[in-house]
């Protein structure tokens, strides 16, 4: 046995949701194999497991099903539909003479004979591959959908030629030739439903341009993009797609990230900043360097997020499996005691026959393998496209019971970067002189930015940062400074042209005997808002007073508003002071805030409201709220495209809004309508149909067209999920 791993298995021959139960528990009792997953839908088998896939091949092939192998690449959706309706063209073609002399009772010499032809061609045509599958299946004890296609045309097309041959007249040749094209037709229209529900991850890997435009030995050459190495310089110019994640490296633009984002505003990006491969770059010639290629790049990850949540299964899934995996012995079961007791009651063989042969053919386990996982990759195939990144079906299943949403503070209702909000001198922006001997110096806004810039550009520490990001957007120059020295806790000391300054906490005046009234009110005004503070002091005397808050993004507050309007209580913990917990959970109109929480911390207050029986969310930067995203029953992982943590949570808003969080719940709730709907009627139409045509109250051939379509209803259901609306 070797390492553990997860891959997927493309299967072919599968023709309903029986067979997917079949090959999944034969695959799930090998030994090595710790989880297997067959989807009906996607014709797919997810598998984790010690055992070398090889092995995984040979039991699939086993049971009479096919594997598709690298080698052997897998025909496309529309190859598959476009075979599917050529197959009822012919079979139709054969069928409707057949029909019409039946039904309409036409008689002429040789019209027995014709219908004998015609219904032979089709069993032997296009319809040969149910009876294929049939035998297969029989011959390794795995009965399924085409079993029971082929015991129904099989049996009332047996019938017909042994009265034929034995020169009667009452023959079914219309039956078997009918239930073979309707099925055909309702599979052609199953199969293009099918591909329309797994169009998001094809849309996604269309995004990836074929070529890229690499500058090689100083020479622009185009090569497909595979080609691409990591640490290669590559040319966009506008209206290109970026073919690879990179960063910039001369000029800027405006890129397009929609596809990544969900957002339809054009984002600026100069020198230095992250690209992304699929994106569209809109303006300008821009030159960058490929960091991640091929699988590594933010698209393929996306790709495969959406893909492996495709492939998982809904717990609401379990009911329609337990059934789907009896389903067929209980049809079959249920025709043969319609045929006995038809018998027994005195009808005729043939009206006995006619009666089972509905029942095999009306009953579709089709229709319940379908009704979940069509929903949920159209659901979440929906979501990818707004940004919203659902990890499995569970997921997307457990967040509209969702009651208690929790959010941290940082980096997600806030953006998570400190920045300068307040700036005042002693007098309220009117020049302010501190004499120095005879010298008189004036110090207005600019003078003010320069110093503070100047001293902090040697600093690491974060409000440091933040006020040189800020004077270097106000256009100052900044000047080199001499005796550079942080002070642990309290600030920073740094010699400005021929001056002492002190940049820092109230503490660190004191401690240097540097009166602060002439601020302190205003200090004390910026602080009850949550904010920061700085003091300025040049040579001993105060000057100035700059507040840094982490800013509140735009969309929180009426995100939280729209969450709290569908009875959902919001909670806020962070690890930041109760003032500034206080102040932005007040201004979010939040009623549970609590604060100085560590990582721990989080996860002990999560645990309680669970203990309550409520059902917990938790939306975190989906990094350092690690465990409390673990401990969540649903987690968010909130950020941009740059610092994307998909691993770290149910589900990632990639955009780095709540508001996405907002729509991943509306859109969970709406798929669990949908499912329940699908669930609904591929239950009662079973329940329903199959004592009707037990009765004889149904035509075989009414009955193949009403199981076709009955799959088909459910894949169209699913589909209106493409049309939900999203921002």
């Amino acid at each position: 046995m070797g390492k553990q791993r997860k891959f997927t298995i493309e299967i072919t021959g599968m023709s309903c949701d029986s067979c997917a139960k079949r090959i999944e528990n034969a695959i799930g009792n090998t030994k090595g194999v710790s989880e297997s997953i067959v989807n009906f839908a996607t014709k797919k088998a997810t598998v984790t497991s010690r055992a070398p896939a090889e092995e995984i091949y040979k039991i699939i092939e086993g049971l009479g099903y096919g594997v598709v192998k690298e080698e052997t690449p897998a025909m496309s959706g529309e190859e598959i539909a476009q075979l599917e309706w050529k197959r009822f063209l012919i079979s139709a073609i054969l069928s409707v003479p057949v029909f019409i002399i039946s039904m309409f009772m036409i008689h002429f010499k040789f019209s027995d004979f014709l219908q004998f032809i015609l219904t032979t061609a089709v069993i032997f045509w296009p319809g040969i591959g149910f009876f294929k599958n049939a035998l297969k299946q029989v011959k390794h004890w795995s009965i399924g959908m085409d079993s029971l296609i082929a015991l129904g045309a099989g049996a009332a097309y047996g019938f017909s030629v042994t009265t034929l041959l034995g020169g009667g007249s009452d023959l079914y040749f219309e039956s078997a030739s009918i239930i073979i094209t309707l099925i055909l037709l309702g599979r052609f229209f199953e199969t293009k439903a099918k591909g329309k529900a797994g169009e998001a991850i094809r849309k996604l890997m269309d995004l990836q341009p074929k070529m890229a435009k690499v500058v090689r030995d100083g020479t622009e050459k185009e090569v497909p993009v595979i080609e691409v190495q990591v640490g290669e310089r590559l040319v966009i110019r506008p209206g290109e797609k970026i073919p690879v994640d990179g960063i910039i490296t001369e000029g800027g633009t405006f890129i397009d990230e929609s596809m990544l984002t969900g957002e339809s505003m054009p984002l600026n990006k100069v020198e230095g900043d992250k690209v992304f491969g699929g994106t569209v770059n809109t303006t300008g010639l821009i030159y960058m360097i490929a960091e991640n290629i091929g699988a590594n790049t933010v698209l393929a990850h996306i790709a495969k997020l959406v893909a492996d949540a495709q492939g998982s299964r809904a717990p609401v899934q379990r009911l329609a499996d337990k059934v789907s995996g009896v389903f067929v012995q209980i049809v079959i079961s249920i025709a043969l005691l319609t045929l006995g007791v038809w018998i027994l009651a005195g009808y005729p063989f043939n009206e006995a026959l006619i009666s089972a042969v509905a029942v095999l053919v009306i009953a579709c386990p089709c229709a319940l393998g379908l009704a979940t996982p069509t929903a949920v990759m159209v659901g979440t195939g929906r979501a990818a496209e707004a940004g919203i990144l659902i990890k499995d079906a569970t997921s997307l299943e457990l967040a509209h019971k969702i009651d208690t949403l929790v959010l941290d503070k940082t980096g997600t209702i806030t953006e998570g970067r400190p920045r300068v909000t307040d700036l005042s001198n002693k007098i309220n922006g009117r020049k302010v002189t501190a004499e120095k001997g005879d010298e008189k110096k004036r110090y207005l806004e600019k003078d003010i930015l320069n110093i503070m810039g100047s001293c902090e550009q040697h600093s690491e520490h974060p409000i440091g940062k933040a006020i040189v990001n800020y004077t270097e957007k106000q256009g100052i120059d900044l000047k080199e400074v001499k005796d550079f020295k942080t002070i642990t806790g309290m600030g920073i000391q740094a010699a400005y042209n021929g001056s002492t300054v002190l940049i820092g906490s109230e503490r660190l005046m004191i401690e240097n005997n540097i009166d602060i009234s002439d601020l302190r009110q205003k200090a004390t005004e910026i602080e009850s808002k949550g904010k920061t503070i700085a003091f300025l002091a040049v040579d001993n005397k105060i000057e100035a007073i700059i507040g840094i808050g982490d800013t509140i993004r735009k969309t929180s507050k009426n995100a939280i508003q729209k969450i709290k309007d569908m009875g959902i209580e919001v909670v806020m913990l962070t690890g930041d002071n109760e003032v500034i917990a206080g102040a932005v959970g007040k201004e979010m109109g939040i009623g549970t805030v609590k604060a100085n929480l560590k990582p721990a911390d989080k996860c002990s207050e999560i645990k309680k409201i669970q203990q309550s029986g409520k059902i917990v969310g938790m939306i975190g930067d989906g990094i350092n709220d690690a465990p409390a995203l673990a401990t969540s029953d649903v987690s968010f992982a909130i950020g941009t495209a740059t610092e994307i943590a998909m691993e770290a949570a149910n589900i990632t808003l990639v955009k780095g809004d709540i508001s996405r969080a907002e729509e991943a719940l509306k859109l969970s709730k709406q798929t669990m309508n949908i499912i329940k709907q699908n669930l609904f009627w591929a239950f009662g139409y079973n329940v329903l149909a199959i004592p009707i045509a037990a009765v004889g109250l149904l035509n075989p051939m009414i009955a193949a067209g009403a199981m076709a379509f009955s799959s088909v209803s459910v894949v169209t259901n699913s589909l209106r999920l493409r049309r939900f609306k999203l921002k």
